[in-house]
């Protein structure tokens, strides 16, 4: 996907935990003295160098990046309903370089899929229909004719001014059998095919929201060497994060596979200088499942697996 350099509004903003930077507050300085909320300002944006890219911004467009957090009722609101801006199919992020952590660009994504209004519901429909496919079922409990004893009646119908028991292995006596017992079975459910394709939406939306979603231009490594990970999680400012990298060639980004079985999770332990790290996840984009989305702090995708994405879940 081609990073178009023409930034169209991302509103109506809502902010899930979102971050606003510095960026941002030099965005709106920028903005700050045009008249017209129609207009597209050019605008340099500072990266992490002191370089500035050069961008063209609509004055309603937020730029959420940084770690700056701020509360959700100040985030500024805007009502202009006929603003033409507010119909764009997609929404912006950065695009950044994965070598070096620098964003070279900005990329349009598919309102459709990384736009749309989170759904908390969905998203626990999906969680449970998942964890349904884990479910081994193989509880078992041994029924009448399983349960080792005699056949023999113990005792006679009557006379003994007791109950009556017509065998040892009676569910109430200690080595009987287990009434209605669990038996082994198939426990995963179903859910309709769109319920769940909306759910994969809410939750890669849900990331866009939080500023929990990266684009990278590519996930090739030319090394699977622990250092080399290591070195671009932290231009990322990745490090010490649960992250969920997600490639969408056909064929596995090896090097990164094995790079990222090497993080496991671990403390900092200071007296040797090692930082704190947690384990790594890494698939493909048509494997992708809303568990591991959930569960994983930040999502990383490449050109790649954004293309694939919209392609499986473009809604028209």
């Amino acid at each position: 996907m081609v990073a178009s350099p023409l930034l169209r509004t991302v509103f109506p903003f809502r902010s899930y935990g979102c971050t606003l930077s510095p960026v941002y507050q030099t965005v709106r300085r920028q903005l700050a003295t045009t008249a017209s909320t129609a207009v597209v300002t050019t605008v340099h944006l500072p990266t992490a160098s002191g370089q500035e890219i050069p961008a063209l911004l609509h004055p309603l467009t937020p730029v959420i990046r940084g770690a700056d957090r701020v509360r959700e009722e100040h985030v500024e609101r805007y009502t202009d309903k006929e603003n033409h801006y507010w119909k764009s199919p997609t929404v912006q992020a950065f695009l950044n370089s994965f070598a070096s952590g620098e964003p070279i660009g900005l990329i349009e994504l598919d309102r459709t899929v990384f736009g749309a209004t989170p759904r908390s519901d969905l998203l626990a429909r999906a969680v449970r229909y998942e964890e349904s496919w884990w479910a081994a079922g193989t509880e078992s409990t041994k029924a009448l004719g399983q349960v080792r004893g005699s056949t023999r009646k113990p005792f006679p119908q009557k006379g003994r001014g007791k109950a009556r028991v017509g065998t040892i292995r009676a569910p109430q006596w200690r080595g009987g059998y287990r009434v209605h017992g669990p038996r082994p079975h198939d426990k995963s459910t179903d859910i309709p095919r769109n319920v769940y394709d909306q759910a994969i939406r809410s939750a890669l939306s849900a990331k866009f929201a939080q500023d929990q979603l990266h684009i990278v231009d590519s996930l090739s490594m030319s090394t699977d060497k622990k250092i080399a990970l290591f070195e671009r999680l932290h231009a990322l400012s990745l490090n010490g994060k649960r992250v969920y990298f997600m490639y969408g060639n056909e064929e596995p980004e090896v090097e990164l596979i094995q790079a990222a079985n090497k993080f496991k999770k671990r403390a900092a332990v200071h007296d040797k200088g090692l930082p704190a790290e947690k384990a790594l996840l890494v698939t493909s984009a048509r494997q992708v499942a809303v568990s591991p989305v959930l569960e994983n702090e930040y999502l990383v995708l490449d050109k790649m697996a954004v293309e694939v994405l919209e392609e499986m879940y473009h809604v028209d």
